[in-house]
């Protein structure tokens, strides 16, 4: 007698799930009713009861998902499970993808056209929607996503460019509710802030955090005399549709350093920051964070000049609490051209210091030679969620 998918046992079935990327579920789904009923109402996504890291990065404007998995304690952590995969979702793969932004399990993508385009994507679920404008998105647009007390998605636009053609600048801010299908223009201003929309944002509990800084003002002639602004972090809460405070970054930041932003679990947030011409990274993590308040503690500092094929560009890092150490994305470059990617890891006061190539070629087979790295972008720590957005 023939044993059929759908006569599994549920336990069996559910370890089968569990070890499928999640960018391939939906076809999965597709070959029985029962597995799709179970992965519609309940996470499934584990590696033998580990929690794998998982991010998304573009690569020539080409959606890709990165995964892996840390093993082993002490000195002995390795990397696992690791790969770049270009992701198989059809509809993705038609446009290119300038940016993506994520929060509770979502991805927002923003397409490269000169009158961008917004599309909503549930990878777990595999569900996507696109976003039609109020009433035209611009190439100078700027977003983030959240969700409010009632954990309904919003999208956050924001335009900030000077308009030669009328000789004034142009400060708008949009939201768009997704349980509504509808948008709205926030009575908020904030024209003495520079925000980093897209290099130093994180979302957290809903909200999103930013680098920003104050504006420099130039004379008539176009000269500062007043020194260079440091950075701050900046948070736009979804409940109350606006600014928080500005809030202290517990390092000095300035607008060529490199940085970045990366969600630690549900709680909490964790920043990096590289000087400009220095060889010392240092990460922090917060202690409390809210809108309005924030304290920090220091996880761990490094210095790059005792590993010279380091190359943090600003992209992704991960940090892993209960083993201390951190994982930091870096590319070996010539130039603006990425040649190798790889995955580092850092342990409290260096004590191991791993480091795995990620394998670029797997996820660009299409793509003859090295990638341009302005034209790619990670994006940290992604959880899969239920949120339904169709």
């Amino acid at each position: 007698m023939t044993t059929m998918f759908s006569d599994l046992p549920k336990d069996l079935v559910e370890d089968i799930l569990s070890r499928v990327p999640i960018t391939y579920l939906g076809a999965m789904r597709s070959t029985c009713k029962r597995w799709n009923t179970l992965t519609k109402e309940r996470i499934l996504w584990k590696t033998e009861g580990r929690h794998p890291f998982m991010g998304f990065m573009m690569m020539q404007y080409k959606l890709c998902s990165l995964r892996f998995d840390l093993h082993g304690t002490f000195n002995k952590i390795e990397l696992v499970d690791t790969f770049i995969k270009e992701i198989g979702n059809n509809l993705l793969n038609q446009v290119k993808v300038s940016k993506v932004f994520h929060c509770d399990g979502l991805l927002l993508c923003v397409t490269k056209e000169d009158n961008a385009r917004l599309v909503v994507w549930n990878p777990y679920l595999g569900q996507t929607r696109w976003i039609q404008p109020l009433n035209a998105y611009h190439r100078a647009d700027s977003y983030a996503i959240g969700y409010d007390n009632n954990r309904k998605h919003k999208i956050l636009r924001f335009l900030n460019y000077y308009d030669r053609s009328v000789g004034q600048l142009i400060l708008e801010y949009e939201i768009y509710d997704l349980s509504s299908n509808s948008w709205r223009v926030l009575d908020i201003t904030t024209p003495t802030l520079e925000i980093e929309f897209y290099q130093g944002c994180a979302s957290l509990k809903g909200d999103t955090y930013f680098f920003t800084k104050e504006k420099i003002v130039y004379d008539e002639a176009g000269d500062n005399y007043n020194p260079e602004p440091h950075d701050c972090l900046l948070c736009f809460d979804f409940k109350s549709e606006s600014f928080g405070q500005l809030l202290p970054l517990p390092f000095v930041h300035y607008l060529y350093d490199v940085g970045g932003l990366s969600s630690v679990g549900d709680e909490k947030l964790a920043a990096l920051s590289q000087p400009k011409r220095s060889s010392k990274v240092e990460i922090w993590v917060t202690t409390m964070i809210d809108p309005n308040a924030v304290s920090w503690n220091p996880f761990l500092k490094l210095d790059l000049g005792l590993f010279p094929h380091f190359n943090y560009l600003g992209g992704s890092f991960f940090i892993d609490e209960e083993k201390k150490v951190a994982v930091v994305i870096d590319f070996h470059t010539y130039g603006a051209r990425i040649y190798e990617g790889a995955a580092c890891i850092i342990g409290e006061n260096m004590k191991y210091v791993r480091r795995k190539r990620l394998g670029l070629g797997e996820a660009r087979s299409h793509i003859q030679g090295a990638v341009n790295f302005s034209e790619f972008a990670c994006c940290s720590s992604y959880v899969p969620s239920l949120a339904q957005i169709n």
